[in-house]
């Protein structure tokens, strides 16, 4: 029974591990969520911005429209530039504490395991001596009796 006891306190711990990983794991995804929509809204803002400006290109906008439109564009280049790499930066965080969540995981499922089997061991051996105890009964009453 006391080997029972250790492996649940090794339970305790291996899911309290487990959880930690679960909040990591959705801490990384709300960050490539959250910069992920950074990047969607630059790039939507880049869509009407050259939209704009290919409007002031086939109408008579003045050089000063078109320029001002060309120099923005390019600004949001970068920063969407700038914004992929981060986002990279955030998914590959994101896919690292999901291997962590999934090895935390296989190793509660392995302890969870060993329990099991701990468990069905005890009462294989509290019926062997069950069946004992219950021979011996048997026996002694067998003995004491005699045959009759």
């Amino acid at each position: 029974m006391t080997n029972v006891r250790a492996f649940n306190k090794i339970l305790n711990h291996q899911q309290h591990l487990k959880n930690q990983a679960q909040m990591a794991y959705q801490t990384a995804v709300d960050e490539f969520q959250e910069v992920a929509e950074k990047l969607y809204l630059l790039l939507q803002k880049k869509e009407q911005v050259e939209k704009e400006y290919n409007y002031y290109l086939s109408s008579s906008g003045t050089v000063t429209t078109i320029a001002t439109h060309y120099a923005f564009i390019e600004r949001i280049k970068e920063k969407i530039a700038l914004v992929q790499v981060e986002l990279q930066k955030k998914r590959t965080m994101m896919e690292h504490r999901q291997q962590n969540l999934t090895a935390a995981h296989v190793e509660v499922k392995k302890i969870e395991k060993i329990i099991e089997k701990k468990k069905l061991k005890l009462v294989e051996l509290e019926r062997y001596h069950d069946m004992q105890a219950m021979d011996e009964v048997g026996s002694r009453l067998y003995f004491k009796h005699g045959d009759r």
